[in-house]
């Protein structure tokens, strides 16, 4: 029994599966009331008909995104892994983010970063951070674009608003987090717990004043 883990977003999920086989998941949006995930995956796994020994490997989402979400859900999937001497995996956010659209996988992905800025990814390149008013010159005509949160795309840019993948056309997190985990849990080598770290992406503005500075 295996179990990941995403709370890098604001929409949040956790899955448990034995093999290719999902056992159950837990979708929710992120709010300053939400029980711990800690909590959840307790229920989770009971649901799933387990126990916490039956675990034998983690995989969680690394970024970009939420600061506090990422340290929760690293600092979960390290706890488990090193207290149960179980195999750990970590997973690029925004590619997960791009497996929810329907019908394939989006190539680009966006999460609002904050201050005018987006965490952008698109297939084949390592996830940036970029000012939001770039976004028409980096973004080819055609492209499928899957945002977070949904319908940010209209507020940076209205022109591009076209290519954004509608929430009707999305699936839950879980499902996009099961691909992904089945695919790095297949194919991916575990880390050492002294090489568990968030993505952070180096802000846009601050590769700006490098780029400047004497």
């Amino acid at each position: 029994m295996r179990v990941a883990i995403d709370t890098s977003g604001v929409d949040q999920a956790l899955v448990v599966l034995d093999g290719r086989r999902l056992l159950a998941v837990d979708d929710w949006v992120r709010r300053r009331d939400d029980p711990p995930v800690l909590a959840r995956l307790d229920a989770l796994v009971k649901r799933a008909a387990g126990r916490p020994d039956d675990l034998d490997g983690v995989a969680a989402a690394r970024g970009p995104g939420s600061f506090t979400g990422l340290r929760v859900g690293l600092s979960l999937a390290a706890g488990l892994a090193y207290a149960r001497h179980i195999p750990l995996h970590l997973i690029d956010s925004l590619p997960i983010l791009a497996r929810r659209a329907a019908g394939g996988p989006a190539t680009f992905a966006l999460r609002d970063a904050g201050r005018g800025e987006v965490y952008a990814w698109r297939e084949g390149e390592a996830a940036r951070r970029m000012p939001a008013d770039e976004l028409a010159e980096w973004l080819p005509t055609g492209a499928r674009v899957i945002v977070e949160p949904a319908g940010m795309l209209a507020r940076w840019s209205l022109e591009l608003a076209h290519l954004e993948i509608p929430a009707t056309e999305r699936r839950p997190l879980s499902a996009a987090l099961l691909d992904s985990a089945i695919w790095t849990f297949e194919s991916q080598k575990p880390l050492r717990y002294d090489e568990v770290q968030a993505l952070y992406v180096q802000p846009a503005a601050a590769e700006e004043r490098r780029r400047k500075a004497p």
